[in-house]
């Protein structure tokens, strides 16, 4: 089945996983480097490299993912930091779940956060986001 952009579903979401995957390890590197370096609290880290991350992934998935014209930029920014928004409430969420309620490792946490939100995320960017309508 096919989605906007020509490529099929499943390929499409392979490559959002692989620029997803690409900007979580610039994301667990920032979250380690505050907390485990400078002992910033994991939420704190968390939310820095989240706004440190955003635009990296926005530009990553408009390129290279969904392949769409500059020109859309001014009103798929607005629509990616909403949507990302959203997931930052729930990976906040989860975070203290997972670290703090229940004693997973920060890091640990970070990577099942991100799994558990992909395809969310897709969804939503997808037919929302990037759309073409």
């Amino acid at each position: 089945m096919p989605v906007r952009g020509g490529k099929p579903a499943a390929a499409k979401f392979l490559t959002y996983a692989g620029v997803g995957g690409v900007c979580s390890l610039l994301s667990i590197g920032v979250l380690w480097l505050l907390t485990s370096v400078f002992s910033a609290h994991y939420l704190v880290s968390t939310l820095v490299a989240f706004c440190t991350v955003t635009p990296v992934g926005f530009g990553l998935q408009k390129v290279v993912t969904f392949r769409t014209p500059a020109s859309t930029t001014h009103v798929e920014w607005p629509r990616y930091v909403a949507t990302m928004g959203s997931t930052l409430a729930a990976n906040l969420a989860l975070m203290y779940l997972l670290v703090s309620l229940l004693g997973l490792w920060y890091l640990a946490a970070s990577v099942v956060v991100t799994v558990l939100l992909l395809g969310c995320n897709f969804l939503v960017n997808s037919e929302w986001t990037f759309s073409r309508r």
